[in-house]
Parts: structure tokens; C-alpha cells; sequence
């Protein structure tokens, strides 16, 4: 008997392989004139405003339980504040393509961090899949093995590394979660929210004068359109997919990205991409495709979180 076909699923899952693919162009163009966590803050607000406005006109707002604002709060520090903030603060050094690349290795942490909680069981077919990623890993850091001599591009390396572990850390938690509470809007507008008014205080801190006027048009455009499909669209769909699949089925479909956010990198922004790139990419996302592709016959333990 087939199961019938979820639509607002398959448009999830085909807004993270594509709309986030795009996003990593867009912080890079966002970074250029906008401080990093500006481009994060001003996004998360424009997105949570925007959901807010909606939800208000449609009488949708809920009330928040203490045990929902902690759980949303320590969401929206792991996967927006720490995840997306670090990713879009590495493009400030490094490539929008690099970045992406680094950050395809998310499913490979997801599922190693499941291993550690005993969520999935060990096997050589997931042993096959990471030793293929580190292949691709290898080749990225062979690659720029003398661009670790500039601070700067180390200081991007650090932060999209943690951008990765914040995001795999994320996921995991967030599908422990996602089936707790009511509106899934109402969590995530709340979540945009607080990381929107966080990171913008924090810039405050950091620094009190905001130079709006040395902001091209270029940069804010990108903004909006991080908010409206990275934020809205694709970070909606991430969380909507959880509540719906495995946290590594849901990841798994980040690989798309990186090809995207390549492709788009050396099309628009004239990145350079070096056939070490390629190979990196390609094993990466074997590796990744392997790690996760479910074995026919074996039951994983609880849900393969």
C-alpha cells in the first residue's frame, strides 16, 4: 500500500537543497559592506517580523509555556545564533564556496554524534562513507595548506568548523524536540526573534556606531533575500523536515548545497575553483551518501535520529 505523497515535505526538503545553497552567495555579498552579525541579527528580525505579522493577522499567536521558551531559546542559540552566525562570520575570510564545502561535512557530524548516543549502530558502511569524506576533507586542506600562514583565513576555517558542530549539535537536539509543542510557526518566529534581538545587541556592544550609509545596496538586497529564503523558507523547512524524518535524512539533503553555492560562487563572485576543489567535493559527498544511505533489513535503534 503506498503512503500518500507529502507535498509540504517535498517542497522542505527542495528548499534546503536549493534556497540554502543560494544563501551562502548571499552572506557573502552581505559581508561586504554589513558586519557579519548584522547580516545574521537583521535578517532573523526581518524574517521574525514578517512571520509575526503573520500569524498576528491570522490569529494563529499561542501562548508560550516556560518549558517552550527554553527549548526554543536553546534552539535558536545553537542552530541560528552559533550556526548561522559563525558561517556567515567565516565568509567575511573565506570563499562562499569553501564555506559551503566545510559545511557539507554536517551529515558525516550528525551521524557521528548519533553513533556517540547510541541513536544509530556502528557498521562499515558508515566507517566506508567517512573514511570517503575524509578523503575530500584532505584534498580542501591540502589544497590551501599555505593560505593557513594568513590569520584572517584561519579565523574563517575556526568559525565554519564550529558552524558545523553548532548545527549538528542542533539538529540532533531540535528533532528530540520537535514534536512537543503546538505551531511550528509560532516556534520559529519566536526563535528568529530572539536571535535577531541578540545578535543586534551584541553588535551594539561590540561596536555602538553602525555606519547605515557605508552599506551598498548590494549588501542589503542581500539581506532581504537571506531573510525572506534563507530564513522563512529555508530554515522553516529544516525545522518543518525534522518534525517529519530523521535527523540524518534531513541532513543528508544539505549535500545539494555545496554544488549550488560552488557553482553560484564562481559564476557571480568569479571564486576560484580548483580541480582539488572538485575532487574534494565529489568525495565529500560520496562519502556523505554512503554514511547515510539506509542498509535494507537493519532496523536502526529509536528513529536513526
Amino acid at each position: 500500500m503506498s503512503q500518500k505523497l507529502d507535498i509540504k515535505l517535498v517542497f522542505a526538503l527542495f528548499s534546503i537543497a536549493l534556497f540554502w545553497g543560494t544563501t551562502y552567495l548571499a552572506m557573502r555579498i552581505g559581508v561586504e559592506t554589513i558586519p557579519p552579525i548584522l547580516v545574521t541579527g537583521l535578517r532573523n528580525l526581518i524574517a521574525g517580523g514578517i512571520l509575526f505579522i503573520y500569524l498576528k493577522s491570522n490569529k494563529q499567536l499561542e501562548s508560550m509555556t516556560l518549558s517552550r521558551i527554553k527549548q526554543n531559546i536553546i534552539i535558536s542559540f545553537i542552530l541560528i545564533i552559533l550556526g548561522n552566525g559563525l558561517t556567515t562570520f567565516s565568509e567575511k575570510y573565506i570563499s562562499s564556496g569553501l564555506a559551503a564545502l566545510v559545511a557539507s561535512t554536517i551529515p558525516l557530524v550528525v551521524v557521528l554524534l548519533n553513533l556517540a548516543l547510541k541513536h544509530e549502530r556502528f557498521s562499515s558502511k558508515i566507517l566506508l562513507g567517512i573514511t570517503i569524506a575524509l578523503c575530500g576533507i584532505y584534498f580542501i586542506y591540502h589544497s590551501s595548506i599555505h593560505d593557513f600562514v594568513n590569520p584572517q583565513y584561519r579565523i574563517g576555517i575556526i568559525a565554519i568548523l564550529g558552524a558545523v558542530l553548532a548545527w549538528s549539535i542542533g539538529t540532533i537536539y531540535s528533532k528530540s524536540v520537535a514534536v512537543q509543542f503546538g505551531n511550528i510557526l509560532v516556534d520559529l518566529c519566536f526563535q528568529m526573534l530572539f536571535a535577531g534581538i541578540f545578535l543586534v545587541v551584541l553588535q551594539l556592544m561590540i561596536d555602538p556606531h553602525i555606519h547605515i550609509f557605508s552599506w551598498s545596496f548590494r549588501s542589503i538586497g542581500a539581506v532581504f533575500y537571506l531573510a525572506i529564503f534563507g530564513s522563512i523558507l529555508g530554515y522553516t523547512s529544516y525545522i518543518y523536515a525534522l518534525s517529519k524524518l530523521p535527523s540524518t535524512k534531513v541532513s543528508v539533503v544539505n549535500y545539494v548545497n555545496v554544488v549550488v553555492a560552488v557553482f553560484l560562487g564562481w559564476l557571480i563572485l568569479d571564486e576560484k575553483v580548483t580541480l582539488k576543489m572538485v575532487f574534494a567535493t565529489v568525495f565529500i559527498l560520496s562519502g556523505v551518501i554512503v554514511a547515510n544511505y539506509p542498509k535494507r533489513n537493519i532496523k536502526l535503534n529509536k528513529d536513526a535520529r
